[in-house]
């Protein structure tokens, strides 16, 4: 749909798309939704576009109708609401901008700096870990126990819930339903489009992309998903929760492989040269000092770590 949305038509759309999903609908309420539908072809156009918004980010039910923790229900409200017009408007072609854009991280309840792991306990009990520069909100009701990840890696370690509420974890390939477990969940975002990888330690999860077929992932496997499928789940790497405790584990890994993982937890850019890139690397290192770790790497390998500014570090031939 590519029709442009009149600015007033999403707001009323919007408005009766979050009554809708928070349940606050009647009989009558709902004949009046269908009144406003009929009145101007400009008020169908934008519901569509609502209903279209719902589908593709998955954020209704329940994200929009439900107040987040530690955030006034008002003001929530409020800001959903602005939210959702937004992306009416928007439409597809916007949406993809608005999807990577940062101000999802920035606005987010809970945010990690880069390098800073982060861990907190709930309001049901579970346990919650944010890795290096991650974003998520939380949104709890009577009936579900949700997080939205805006970026970056989290690990979660549920426990039981006396309301039975589902606990499920939503990023923006679909979504990941707890079965009892521990798991962690990590958005990555490409230059074709992002991509959620999800590593369970213990238990079951169910996956479900935004447009595809649930899979159970079960202890000790991990997969990766985006809107339309999900890989054939693979054994779980060993000591992939590593970084819980603030640990890089190298098993024989190549060199290229653990700069990779090192530069997500410093500012600037890791360059490594191809004729060191298949060096291979063991040991276990601390993530809360990259320069420490380098100058390890440069004392038990043949390279040289040359830095050529404060945000540019290249790994070369020693």
């Amino acid at each position: 749909m590519s029709t442009a949305i009149e600015a007033r038509a999403a707001r009323e759309a919007a408005h009766w798309m979050m009554r809708l999903q928070g349940g606050e609908l009647d009989a009558a309420a709902r004949q009046g939704l269908a009144r406003w539908r009929a009145a101007h072809p400009d008020h169908e156009t934008a519901w569509q576009r609502a209903e279209q918004v719902c589908r593709t980010f998955g954020m209704l039910p329940p994200p929009l109708a439900m107040p987040v923790l530690d955030r006034p229900a008002g003001a929530q409200r409020r800001a959903a609401l602005k939210t959702l017009a937004l992306l009416i408007v928007a439409g597809p072609t916007g949406w993809a901008m608005l999807r990577a854009a940062p101000w999802q991280a920035w606005t987010a309840d809970l945010r990690t700096a880069t390098g800073e792991i982060r861990h907190l306990t709930l309001a049901d009990g579970s346990g919650l870990s944010l890795n290096t520069a991650s974003a998520a909100d939380i949104v709890f009701s009577d009936a579900l126990r949700l997080i939205l990840l805006r970026a970056g890696e989290l690990h979660v370690a549920t426990g039981p819930d006396p309301l039975g509420r589902p606990f499920i974890v939503r990023t923006g390939n679909g979504s990941i339903r707890a079965l009892g477990t521990r798991f962690t969940v990590r958005q990555e975002d490409r230059l074709l489009g992002a991509r959620t990888h999800v590593a369970v330690s213990q238990g079951a999860v169910e996956v479900r992309p935004a447009e595809g077929r649930p899979v159970i992932v079960q202890a000790g496997w991990q997969a990766s998903f985006d809107e339309t499928a999900t890989s054939a789940p693979q054994p779980l790497a060993p000591h992939a929760c590593a970084w819980l405790k603030g640990l890089l584990y190298a098993d024989d890994t190549p060199l290229a492989q653990v700069l990779t993982q090192l530069s997500r937890y410093r500012h600037g850019v890791v360059r490594c040269d191809p004729t060191v890139a298949r060096l291979r690397v063991s040991g276990v290192y601390q993530l809360r000092d990259t320069d420490a770790l380098l100058a390890l790497l440069q004392a038990s390998l043949p390279i040289r770590v040359r830095r050529h500014s404060r945000w540019w570090i290249s790994v070369e031939p020693a």
